[in-house]
């Protein structure tokens, strides 16, 4: 309840009025619902005798005091004869008993005589006009306070979502296990959308039916308050029965919860490798895995359904537990104009046939609320589950963070001093490594595959932090910068290229949101993007690049992602692999544009082709995480026997490929 209570604060703190007004509306309808089953009595009481409401007020003073004088007369009996003091107590505490009645009698008979219609018909028709403005109200404050908790609930849900999508982007960075897609999905989306669920439902209707089942309580407690605590006896049962399904309901939420973003990975990770699925034939088997996943879900949600059901059941009991309990003793009273039943007094006097009658119908009336509560108790336990998945992702604290007073970044060389990084503790991927990349330099990494390439590019975008040793960038630590100082200096081309589900304009234009048509297209041109744009799609560079780059091949994507590094015009250029799905033709065309676009810029290129390396001032050769060898190509064909292999093996695939 705690993460949950986070939520309703956030709620509150954004939407306080709309929270206020909507509690206001809902103890408005409780008011309205207690006084419309209060209409009762003067049914009972008045209308079905044929009586106007000025013959009921008569009538009930002429009793009272006709009561009154008898039990003082039986009073001054009793204390003649030395009666048991109990008795007299007795007698005359239902002598006080006729007394308060005849005093609210006497209040109400000013507005009677005053206001009050004569005719008894014309009462019924007042009575019945009081019922439906009541109701009427009743539903006008409703829709209000529906429609008010609806909007802070959602208005606090979608405001969870942002600060969970953007927390998702921070807690992404650095050593930090990664949760499944479809777990991530299931916060974002189920998760959250139940704590907005149970915002709703714990401010809305968790006060409103309360409030009305408390102005029922209320009208039952001021008929005959003993009663009403002998019809509560049925409570504690039913309050411990609920408390225990309470955890079972919580505890199975959060199962279905996980189960469901277990269904939602597997379908995304289906859909996305559907083809190596479809050329090995294995239908079957991922038909069988999703069957299993799915009836997962549908067990845990079974479950659900059956505490539920269990839940109103309880509810359902509790009521009619109160309304039995209350029509053998009140019946008991009324048939036998008693006030005690086992000697034990149940009344102050005799109850009339009015006062029982309304008695019961609070009680009904109250039993309708309750068996409502147990239908939301589901639906707030499941937002507590909700709210814990949700907030013990957003308490997370990132792995890369910015310092508390950054110092900005110059101009100047790149420096990896005694650099140590692990993934865990049994892998070592880079040890110790010392290189220098200076300014405006032009260099190319090579190795064979897990050497630390990557992972070195990836330690100078601060994606992880080196365990031991610093990168610096003209002489400043980077760790001591603002993470979007640093990454706003560098452009990079990766090798599995990533693409909006946008067109091709917009997708180059997220390397400089600010760009210009113009320089969209120049920088299009630049990377031979204009190769295929004009040929190959219909709207052009509005052409939609479909999911993920869908509707281009592997080489169009990589243009379109050097485009889009080029447009943001970095002090720092990094091509990761970008030219490997690029035929040899293209690839030329691309290393002239980039030895026109690059410039003074500093620029990495990790790569194996052999056109590429023409393009390096120096070779960098890695191998299990340390530099290996620097020199230029014909230096590194003599002193390095790793590098003599992995150009041996470029130059062969590239002939073949010729």
């Amino acid at each position: 309840m705690r993460y949950l209570n986070k939520a309703i604060w956030l709620a509150w703190r954004d939407y306080k009025w709309s929270i206020v007004l909507s509690i206001i509306s809902s103890l408005l309808v409780g008011v309205l619902w207690g006084a419309n089953v209060g209409a009762v009595y003067p049914f009972a009481e008045v209308i079905f005798k044929g009586q106007n409401l000025q013959q009921w007020i008569d009538r009930e003073t002429e009793a009272c005091e006709t009561a009154i004088r008898e039990g003082e007369a039986e009073v001054a009996a009793l204390v003649a004869a030395n009666a048991d003091d109990a008795d007299v107590a007795s007698k005359r505490q239902e002598i006080e008993g006729w007394q308060g009645r005849l005093k609210s009698v006497n209040k109400t008979r000013p507005w009677i005589e005053n206001y009050a219609p004569t005719s008894p018909f014309n009462t019924l028709l007042c009575i019945v006009a009081f019922l439906l403005v009541g109701t009427a109200l009743k539903c006008l404050f409703l829709a209000i306070s529906t429609t008010l908790m609806a909007r802070a609930a959602f208005r606090t849900s979608k405001s969870l979502q942002r600060q969970f999508f953007a927390k998702m982007l921070e807690l992404r960075l650095g050593k930090v296990p990664q949760g499944e897609t479809g777990d991530s999905a299931t916060r974002v989306g189920g998760d959250i959308n139940s704590i907005g669920n149970a915002i709703s439902i714990l401010l809305g209707k968790s006060l409103r039916e309360p409030a009305k089942m408390i102005a029922c309580v209320a009208l039952a407690a001021y008929i005959n308050w003993r009663l009403l605590l002998l019809s509560l006896l049925v409570c504690p049962i039913a309050a411990y029965l609920l408390m225990t399904l309470a955890k079972s309901i919580k505890r199975t939420s959060v199962r279905v919860l996980e189960a469901n973003g277990r269904v939602i990975s597997f379908f995304l990770q289906i859909h996305n490798g559907y083809q190596v699925v479809k050329a090995f034939g294995n239908e079957e088997l991922e038909n069988e895995r999703f069957y299993r996943k799915t009836e997962e879900v549908l067990r845990q949600q079974m479950k659900l359904e059956v505490y539920g059901s269990l839940i109103r059941s309880n509810n359902e009991l509790l009521g009619i537990g109160m309304v039995c309990l209350s029509l053998i003793a009140g019946g008991y009273l009324v048939l036998n104009q008693a006030t005690h039943i086992f000697g034990i007094r149940l009344a102050d006097k005799a109850m009339d046939f009015g006062g029982i009658m309304t008695f019961y119908a609070s009680l009904i009336a109250a039993a309708d609320p309750i068996r409502k509560l147990g239908d939301v108790f589901g639906s707030i336990q499941a937002g507590i589950a909700g709210s814990e998945r949700v907030f013990s992702i957003l308490a997370a604290e990132p792995a890369i963070k910015d310092p508390e007073n950054p110092v900005p970044l110059h101009d100047g060389d790149i420096h990896f001093n005694n650099v140590s990084f692990r993934y865990n503790e049994n892998v070592t991927v880079l040890e110790n490594l010392d290189l220098t990349i200076r300014q405006g330099e032009k260099v190319a990494i090579v190795g064979p595959n897990g050497c630390g390439k990557s992972t070195l590019i990836n330690l100078l975008l601060r994606f992880y932090d080196p365990d031991e040793g610093a990168v610096t960038i003209g002489g400043t630590n980077i760790r001591d910068a603002k993470q979007h100082d640093l990454r706003r200096r560098i452009g990079l081309v990766n090798q599995n290229t990533v693409l909006f589900n946008d067109s091709i304009e917009e997708n180059i234009r997220y390397g400089r949101l600010t760009a210009t048509d113009e320089e969209v297209a120049a920088a299009g041109k630049l990377a031979e993007v204009d190769a295929f744009v004009h040929t190959h799609t219909t709207h052009g560079y509005k052409s939609a690049c479909g999911e993920l780059g869908s509707a281009l091949s592997g080489g169009q994507r990589q243009r379109i992602a050097i485009a889009r590094a080029l447009l943001k015009n970095p002090d720092i250029f990094i091509f990761d692999e970008a030219t490997s799905q690029i035929d040899l033709e293209s690839e030329r065309q691309i290393h002239a544009a980039f030895e026109r676009c690059v410039g003074d810029s500093t620029a990495i290129l990790i790569t194996h082709r052999p056109a590429a390396l023409e393009l390096a001032d120096r070779i960098i050769v890695m191998n299990a995480g340390q530099v290996e060898a620097i020199g230029s190509h014909e230096e590194l064909l003599k002193r390095s026997r790793t590098y003599h292999e992995l150009y041996r093996e470029e130059v062969i695939q590239d002939r073949q490929a010729a």
